[in-house]
């Protein structure tokens, strides 16, 4: 009962955001004590982690963590509130790897926004979520790590890994965000600053439509609201809960309710949104360009977690620095190496990044710098390399081809 009383006093404020009615959040936040008492006494409804209130029909809040019946709570909240256009991932720390990814697809293709609210956070698994927003918008923590899914083993495991590097891509997100989830250790968690947000183009945030009654009354469209301060990179997440805000400012402009299809008509995807192209989809190249750079820079975990994603990257047969070589082979050597040299960093340089795709075959080339060191021997290293790349799409982006050299120490 107590959180469906705060999820209730708090959703009458979140709708400003969503509505990017940036002006009336600093009003909302002076007027915590003037909610009416009916918005107190509203129940919302509950679909496991996901939550809807009739007094906010376009929402659906998904707090908690991502779990094993998620899918078919989403579809049956879909299914039964066809208004519901924008996911709130509210405090969601993550959870079931495959089910993380399977969530992200279904508001990918039904076109959904996706919102982390300001105190709120979102991470791992839920990360998945968040990126497949058509529009998004991170106030809150985002936070990413290395996936680790105890729930999955050998070929599944495989699956899990081979899917981000496929799907992930297509959401529009960057080489640069893929490369720090996969170099952060799983055991810890990177929460992006505000700054990386606005540079690695985390937000997507068109403009909306304000209400016809807001129309009238001269409200207009306004900017989405800039995300606020984040705390800086942390190593958990964050376990305060979101401050509560208990009314919206009077005369704001709210969203107007999505209408369902009538029948025999294909559905209309966000209504809320003005009409604007989807995101193109990117390019056998780009994929393959983001592909290589995570495999790279997942070299930069513990031996462990190096090993656990580079089982997943090779192809049965490599042709590895200008011989042929069974996978046992490469691995036998990836192991020795990760032994040489425990403490390791790996940042590719993304402007030299270069791809050219034929018959399902894609080489990549680009150069990254290296440093690494063994406490142990009292050693270290550190330079400039280039590499080549040949992936074979047909195989989840599993390298055939590898090959490089140092070009500076």
């Amino acid at each position: 009962m107590r959180l469906k009383r705060e999820l209730t006093v708090w959703s009458s404020a979140l709708a400003l955001s969503c509505a990017a009615l940036s002006a009336g959040v600093a009003q909302a936040q002076t007027q915590q004590a003037q909610a009416p008492a009916s918005a107190k006494q509203e129940e919302p409804e509950r679909y496991g982690p996901f939550f809807f209130l009739r007094s906010e029909p376009d929402l659906l809040i998904y707090v908690g963590a991502v779990g094993a019946n998620d899918m078919l709570n989403l579809k049956k909240a879909l299914r039964e509130h066809p208004t519901i256009s924008t996911i709130v991932l509210q405090n969601n720390g993550g959870g079931l790897v495959h089910i993380g990814l399977v969530v992200a697809e279904e508001i990918y293709e039904r076109g959904l926004n996706t919102y982390i609210p300001k105190d709120s956070y979102c991470a791992s698994a839920c990360s998945f979520v968040f990126f497949a927003g058509r529009q998004r918008l991170a106030v809150g923590r985002l936070g990413v790590h290395q996936i680790s899914a105890p729930e999955l083993t050998g070929e599944q495991a495989q699956f899990g890994v081979s899917d981000i590097v496929a799907t992930l891509p297509k959401y529009g997100v960057s080489a640069d965000v893929l490369g720090i989830m996969f170099s952060t250790p799983s055991k810890d968690m990177y929460f992006f600053t505000p700054q990386e947000i606005a540079k690695y183009g985390i937000n997507r945030v068109g403009p909306t439509q304000a209400s016809a009654n807001g129309a009238q009354q001269g409200g207009g469209q306004r900017a989405a609201p800039a995300p606020a301060p984040a705390p800086q990179q942390q190593t958990s997440a964050p376990a305060a809960a979101p401050q509560q805000q208990t009314s919206a400012p009077a005369g704001e402009a709210k969203l107007p309710p999505r209408q369902p299809a009538a029948a025999g008509q294909a559905p209309v995807a966000n209504p809320y949104l003005t009409k604007q192209p989807a995101p193109a989809a990117p390019s056998d190249e780009q994929k393959a360009i983001n592909a290589a750079a995570l495999m790279i820079q997942a070299g930069s975990g513990t031996n462990e977690e190096a090993m656990k994603f580079t089982r997943e990257f090779y192809a049965d047969t490599v042709d590895f620095f200008k011989k042929k070589r069974p996978k046992s082979e490469v691995l036998a050597d990836k192991q020795a190496y990760f032994t040489r040299w425990p403490v390791r960093r790996f940042v590719v340089d993304q402007s030299t990044l270069r791809a050219k795709c034929e018959n399902q075959l894609c080489m990549v080339k680009g150069i990254y710098d290296y440093k690494v060191s063994s406490p142990e021997r009292g050693k270290n290293a550190s330079g400039t390399s280039n590499f080549t790349y040949i992936l074979d799409l047909r195989d989840h982006y599993r390298i055939v081809l590898e090959d490089s050299e140092v070009i500076s120490r």
